[in-house]
């Protein structure tokens, strides 16, 4: 006895399964992509300043976009491979008339004559900074090879506690009172929490980019141009700055790096961004320390070399390495002993005299095994590494005194 069976019940049950399993890839998609921009994330940095979880947001969103496009690019690969395995696909012809192109069809960038102005336009998860009626405060950010230094400008309204004007002396009281006032170099960046900073950045020689992970920006610099990058950090600690592009046999010394001392405290090297946990704070412990050096500069020029050398203003800790500093660089010549050593490097010239030319014009006189690489320190404000003649001979009287 022969059982007949529906045909048009067969189609309908094969058309529910189809449903099913569309429904189900779609949902595994739409999870897979929430999944993904979940998950990811959790590599990155802490969160350290506003501007990071506007960016962590976007970029969480873009990672659920794209997670859920993978997934459904891989997924109808799969499905294309298990279902037509063995079959031999046949090629399409097309007719002249599939590959015209009609008037009709073009895509009108501003459909109905709608044109929205880009600031009209938000991306999802970045809100409007928070901070934007806040004042910056405008640091300068320098990089050259291979170092960063941090300018910060002293100004009559933000003197120390206990400085007037008057107590100052000539030479730094007309610096103070000119255009731009005055202002003092770090090899640090230095804040405090809610305060909106703006970093306004040049190279003085190739490109270099600067770098804040945990703030999540990053900003090129280019010689002949200042580019600037604002951020406001929402946790005090301290975080790493990095040159993000290759600039030289020294690019991996343009970074923040710690040194361990006895007892476990660690001392700080090289460029890092130190968020204080308020103004006052960043005032006592750092900004007022540095201003008083600079508005009340030693009569002794051996102590004033010392300081600017400190300071970061110019890059030599990077390359040199005098025990006297605490300095590791091995890029260039050890500066041990230097005050010995110039007295014979070149027949004829004194120590200061080889140092001055050796500061100047670095190419000319180069030390075995080491090559070109020292920036040359120019004694006119309009050229790039600009070093007034009073810095020169302040560092050159300090390294006069490294003798051993």
């Amino acid at each position: 006895m022969g059982v007949n069976v529906n045909p048009n019940s067969r189609q309908s049950g094969g058309q529910s399964l189809s449903i099913i399993w569309i429904i189900a890839g779609a949902l595994g998609i739409i999870f897979g992509g929430l999944l993904i921009g979940t998950l990811a994330p959790l590599v990155l940095p802490v969160q350290a300043s506003a501007e990071s979880r506007q960016v962590d947001s976007l970029f969480r969103f873009m990672l659920v976009i794209g997670g859920a496009i993978f997934l459904l690019v891989i997924g109808a690969l799969v499905y294309s491979i298990i279902a037509y395995q063995g079959q031999t696909w046949r090629p399409v012809r097309w007719s002249a008339d599939s590959r015209q192109l009609h008037p009709g069809n073009r895509l009108d960038p501003h459909p109905g004559g709608d044109r929205h102005h880009p600031d009209d336009l938000q991306l999802p998860g970045l809100d409007q900074h928070p901070h934007c009626a806040r004042d910056n405060q405008d640091v300068g950010v320098v990089a050259q090879r291979f170092a960063w230094s941090f300018n910060y400008a002293i100004t009559p309204e933000t003197l120390p506690p206990d400085v007037s004007i008057d107590m100052l002396e000539e030479p730094v009281r007309t610096a103070l009172t000119s255009e731009g006032g005055l202002r003092f170099s770090n090899q640090q960046l230095h804040t405090w929490v809610g305060q909106q900073v703006e970093a306004k950045i040049r190279s003085e020689d190739v490109n270099h980019a600067f770098w804040i992970p945990a703030m999540r920006i990053k900003q090129d610099a280019l010689p002949g141009r200042e580019t600037s990058i604002t951020f406001t950090p929402i946790e005090a600690g301290t975080y790493r700055i990095v040159c993000a592009e290759l600039c030289g046999a020294g690019h991996g010394d343009m970074a923040g790096t710690t040194i361990l001392l006895g007892g476990g405290e660690v001392e700080l090297r090289g460029a890092w961004l130190v968020v204080h946990p308020d103004e006052q704070t960043y005032l006592e412990e750092f900004y007022d320390v540095e201003a008083v050096k600079v508005l009340f500069p030693p009569e002794d020029p051996v102590e004033r070399g010392r300081r600017l050398l400190e300071s970061g203003a110019y890059p030599c800790a990077t390359c040199h390495a005098p025990t006297d500093m605490n300095w590791v660089g091995n890029i260039g010549p050890n500066l041990n002993n230097i005050g010995t050593r110039a007295n014979t490097r070149v027949a004829g010239q004194t120590a200061l005299e080889y140092l001055h030319t050796s500061i100047r014009n670095p190419g000319v006189y180069l030390v075995p095994g080491y090559g070109n690489l020292m920036p040359q320190f120019n004694d006119e404000p309009s050229e790039p590494n600009y070093m007034p003649e009073e810095d020169l001979n302040a560092i050159i009287e300090f390294l006069l005194t490294q003798t051993q």
